[in-house]
């Protein structure tokens, strides 16, 4: 049976929460997928073409930039708070807090989450600037802002939805208020 390359890159977002980087390797993902080392190189040219995918997939997750995203939340608090709630409700399992940690030792992935990052705290920044802070105090509350969301699964990941959510909203409301 072949594999396209989504299969293969939701294989390896599944393992990503499970066991981090260093257990998305090649074999343990064919034999997840029930085919050959082969199907991988049809899709892929090394294991690092692979990370590159599931970076991809993460910042691909960041809505924050897309129009309908603007549309649909109209006001700075709702923008705000739906990107910590979608974080929530996605039902990720840590994938963001292993690409973080592996970058840590790979400065081309640190690179990309410095990039992505930069654009997500702009995003904030003009959020908070928007609820009439000044230019100093909406920087530091986006950055206050990106270490919550960063650290939120780290802190309650291993709770359901239900319990999650209103622990982050009374984090949100302490820094929209």
């Amino acid at each position: 049976m072949s594999q396209s390359r989504d299969d293969w890159v939701d294989a390896a977002w599944e393992t990503l929460g499970e066991a981090g980087v260093d257990g998305v390797r090649i074999e343990a993902l064919a034999r997840r997928l029930g085919v050959t080392k082969g199907s991988f190189y049809w899709h892929f040219k090394n294991r690092q073409d692979l990370i590159d995918a599931l970076f991809d997939r993460w910042f691909g997750l960041r809505e924050e930039s897309r129009d309908e995203f603007l549309r649909d939340n109209p006001t700075p608090q709702e923008r705000l708070w739906k990107v910590i709630e979608r974080g929530i409700k996605r039902g990720t399992q840590g994938q963001a807090a292993a690409l973080r940690l592996w970058a840590q030792r790979h400065p081309e992935a640190g690179g990309r989450i410095t990039e992505a990052d930069s654009l997500r705290r702009a995003f904030f920044k003009e959020q908070f600037l928007a609820l009439g802070l000044d230019e100093h105090t909406a920087e530091i509350r986006s950055e206050v802002y990106m270490a919550v969301i960063s650290a939120e699964f780290l802190h309650a990941g291993g709770r359901n939805e239900t319990d999650r959510l209103p622990f982050a909203r009374q984090k949100h409301e302490m820094l929209v208020g």
